[in-house]
C-alpha cells in the first residue's frame, strides 16, 4: 500500500492546488453565477451551455468533485497505512472537514446571494483544505527523513511566534479575498504609493486596499524575523524549519511584488492567478512550520 502513497500524495496536492486556482479564476472572471442559482446542476442541466461563464463555473465544480474523491482515497489509505498515528489522523480529518465546508459554502453562495464578507470566507476555507492535504503529503514524502531533520527542539517563544504569524497571515489572506469581492483591488490605483500618497485617505475602497497593503507589509516583517532567527539557531539542528523559513520569506517578497504588478497591470488575469498561487503555497509552508515547531527528538512517536 505504501508504495502508492507517495504518487497519490503528490496528485492530491496538485489537484487541490488546481482547485484553488480555479476558484480564483471564477472570482476574477465573475463566473460565480455562470450556472445561475442551480446546484449541483448548471442552469438546470447536467451539461451546461457553452458560454464562458458557465464553462468556468462548471469546470470549477467538476475539478472540486474530482479533488474531493482523490483526497478521500488518499486520506483513507494514509489512515490505514499509519494506523494509530495521531498526526496522520488529525491531518486527514482536518483536510476532509474543510473540503466539505468550502464545498457547502460554495453551493450556498450559488443558491442564496451572499455578502462580500461571507464570500471572502470561501477562499479562506479552501486554503485550509489545501493546507491539510499539503501537510499530509509532506508527512508521507518526508517520513523517512524526519528523524534526521528534527535533531533539536524549538523554544516556546519561537513556537508562539510562528503560530501567531500564521494566524495573522490567515487574516491577511481573508482581507485580500475581501478586497477582491468588494471590487477594491484598484482602491489604490498606483504602487508602491496609494493614490500618490504614502498614507491616503482611509475610506471606502481606498481604505480597504491600503489596509491590506499594510497587513502584507507587516507579514513580510514577521517572516523576516522568523527567517533570521531560524538561520541563527536552526541551521544544523532543524533543517526543516531552516529551509521553510527561507522559503517563506522569499514567497512573501514575491507576493508583495506580484501585488504591485497586479495593480500596475490593472488586474491582468494571469497576474491575478499568480498572486493567488503564491499566497496558497506561502500559507501551506507556514502551516508546515507550525506543525514542525511542535516536534522534537523526544517525541519520536510523532515522526514514525
Amino acid at each position: 500500500m505504501e508504495k502508492w502513497l507517495k504518487p497519490l500524495a503528490v496528485l492530491s496536492t496538485i489537484v487541490m492546488f488546481i482547485v484553488m486556482v480555479a476558484g480564483s479564476l471564477v472570482t476574477k472572471t465573475d463566473s460565480a453565477l455562470g450556472c445561475g442559482n442551480d446546484w449541483p446542476l448548471c442552469n438546470g442541466k447536467w451539461v451546461p451551455e457553452y458560454t464562458l461563464a458557465s464553462i468556468i463555473e462548471y469546470s470549477h465544480r467538476l475539478i472540486t468533485g474530482i479533488a474531493g474523491i482523490i483526497v478521500v482515497v488518499f486520506s483513507v489509505l494514509c489512515w490505514r497505512a499509519y494506523r494509530g498515528n495521531r498526526e496522520v489522523r488529525s491531518l486527514a480529518i482536518f483536510g476532509l472537514f474543510f473540503i466539505v465546508v468550502e464545498s457547502l459554502l460554495g453551493a450556498s453562495a450559488v443558491i442564496w446571494p451572499q455578502s462580500s464578507p461571507v464570500l471572502a470566507l470561501h477562499f479562506g476555507f479552501s486554503l485550509l483544505a489545501f493546507s491539510g492535504v499539503f501537510l499530509l503529503t509532506l508527512f508521507v514524502l518526508q517520513r523517512d527523513k524526519m528523524e534526521r531533520m528534527v535533531q533539536g527542539p524549538v523554544t516556546q517563544k519561537f513556537r508562539y511566534w510562528i503560530w501567531g504569524a500564521t494566524i495573522y497571515a490567515y487574516g491577511v489572506v481573508y482581507l485580500g479575498a475581501y478586497v477582491r469581492h468588494t471590487g477594491s483591488s484598484l482602491g489604490c490605483s498606483d504602487w508602491p504609493l496609494c493614490e500618490g500618497k504614502l498614507i491616503p485617505e482611509l475610506s471606502g475602497q481606498t481604505g480597504i486596499a491600503f489596509v491590506h497593503r499594510l497587513g502584507a507589509l507587516l507579514l513580510a516583517v514577521l517572516l523576516l524575523g522568523i527567517m533570521i532567527y531560524a538561520m541563527r539557531h536552526f541551521k544544523q539542528t532543524r533543517r526543516d524549519l531552516y529551509g521553510a523559513s527561507i522559503l517563506s520569506f522569499v514567497l512573501i517578497l514575491v507576493q508583495v511584488v506580484s501585488g504591485g504588478v497586479l495593480v500596475l497591470s490593472r488586474l491582468h488575469l494571469y497576474t491575478t492567478l499568480f498572486h493567488s498561487m503564491v499566497i496558497t503555497i506561502l500559507f501551506g509552508v507556514m502551516c508546515y512550520m507550525c506543525l514542525q515547531s511542535l516536534k522534537s527528538p523526544q517525541n519520536k512517536k510523532t515522526l514514525k
